[in-house]
Parts: structure tokens; C-alpha cells; sequence
């Protein structure tokens, strides 16, 4: 069982990011403007002359919409929006919470949003947040590529729920095919590792799960251990 993923219409080659969410895309010899909805960095995917695939767009500057890049021999999804939807499909298949139970999406507490709620086994409600991981250094995984002032609050967030008496979770998504472990990046940002290490020694459940693209879906991999110690060269 795979997640599918909508075929892209086309390839080229990047040339610029222009912002965060608009960039520069050569398919058949003629530029064109790209969305690219991830707002990571992703200094190691988009570089000049890499090929990417796109899905066409309507409305807004942009007529084509970043699904994935191809790097060395790897496809690496670049589609936040989709990150909800494979976290579902993780707890729907059984490959991450097993036996819990989707109960809603983007659900709110204390003024925040989450991603997902849940029902745990015996009944209990659990708040999930969900990130996306497309940084890898050697083995590593590193979560964010840049520093991510919301993605800490969402974090600091699920550790009052988890002090409250509250079940909470982080689910990790890697996309990239040759990690195999997962690690804060400190250097990036301090501030969400920190809070990250907060959240685990509170009782916020972290899990991690590596996954694996291919034209066109998603293979589950398998889980990745967790180090908080940050990146060494493995």
C-alpha cells in the first residue's frame, strides 16, 4: 500500500527562488514562474540547473505548482500542503500510532492550530503537529533548514497540553531516501531544538518516519531513531 501522488505534467530545470514561495522554472526552453509551497529553505534541493516536476497552476503569478525535485538519484516531495494527508494515510495504514483513529484535521486549542486530532486505543484524544523534513546532512535528517519562530510555538504548544494531562505528538516526515537518523539541526535553530528536547523530556511522543518517493507515490519505509545531540559525521 502506497500514498499516491497526483502525476506532475511536466519537468524542467530551476534557475531562482525568487521568495519564499515564488520561483523560476525552465520547461521546454521558456521561463516560467513556479509556486512552491514548502517554506523551508531548501538550500541542498534548489539549486540552479536541478530538475524539478510541476503540476500546472491557475490564478496567481505563478503558472506552475513544485512537486518534487530530482537529486542524484533520488525524487525529494516538495509539498507542504500534502503533509496532513500522508500523516493520515500513516495513522489510517497502521505505520505510525497503530490502532489510533483520525478524528479531525486542524483542530484548535488555547488559540493555536494543530494538524491532526486523534483518538488513542482507549479513548483518549491526542493533538498531533506534523513537519516535514528535506534536510540531510551524511546520514542525518535535520529539522528546520531555517529558523522556524511558529514551528517552536507549535511545539511549546503541545508541552502545556502534555503538562495538562493531555496526550500530544510531533510526527516527522523525512523525504530523503538515504537517512537514517533524525537530529534537531542546533546550528539552524537553536531555539526549536531546544524546545523539541523540552517536549520530549515532557512527554510529547515524537516519532519519526522515513518514506520514500517514486514516479508517482509514496513508499513507507521505516521509523528512524532520534538523537538530540545534533549532527555529527556519520
Amino acid at each position: 500500500m502506497s500514498f499516491p501522488i497526483r502525476e506532475p505534467d511536466v519537468s524542467g530545470r530551476f534557475v531562482r527562488r525568487i521568495n519564499r514561495f515564488l520561483g523560476v522554472v525552465e520547461i521546454e526552453g521558456k521561463t516560467e514562474y513556479l509556486h512552491i509551497h514548502d517554506p523551508g529553505r531548501l538550500p541542498e534541493l534548489l539549486t540552479p540547473g536541478v530538475v524539478v516536476w510541476a503540476r500546472h497552476k491557475t490564478g496567481g503569478r505563478a503558472s506552475y505548482y513544485l512537486t518534487a525535485v530530482e537529486l542524484e538519484g533520488e525524487l525529494v516531495l516538495v509539498d507542504s500542503a500534502l503533509h496532513n494527508k500522508i500523516a493520515k494515510w500513516l495513522v489510517e495504514s497502521g505505520h505510525v500510532l497503530r490502532s489510533y483513529t483520525i478524528v479531525k484535521s486542524e483542530p484548535t486549542f488555547g488559540g493555536g492550530r494543530f494538524d491532526l486530532l486523534v483518538k488513542n486505543p482507549a479513548g483518549k484524544l491526542a493533538f498531533v503537529e506534523v513537519k516535514g523534513v528535506t534536510l540531510q546532512r551524511g546520514l542525518y535528517a535535520l529539522f528546520p533548514d531555517a529558523p522556524t519562530a511558529r514551528g517552536r510555538r507549535h511545539v511549546e504548544k503541545l508541552v502545556e497540553l502534555a503538562k495538562s494531562g493531555s496526550e500530544a505528538w510531533i510526527i516527522f516526515l523525512v523525504f530523503r531516501k538515504h537517512a537514517e537518523v533524525f537530529s534537531p539541526n542546533w546550528e539552524t535553530d537553536w531555539e526549536f531544538s531546544r524546545a523539541l528536547v523540552d517536549a520530549y523530556n515532557n512527554g510529547v511522543g515524537i516519532a519519526v518516519v522515513k518514506l520514500e518517493m517514486y514516479k508517482w507515490g509514496l513508499k513507507y519505509v521505516k521509523t528512524l531513531p532520534l538523537e538530540f545531540n545534533g549532527y555529527r559525521n556519520l
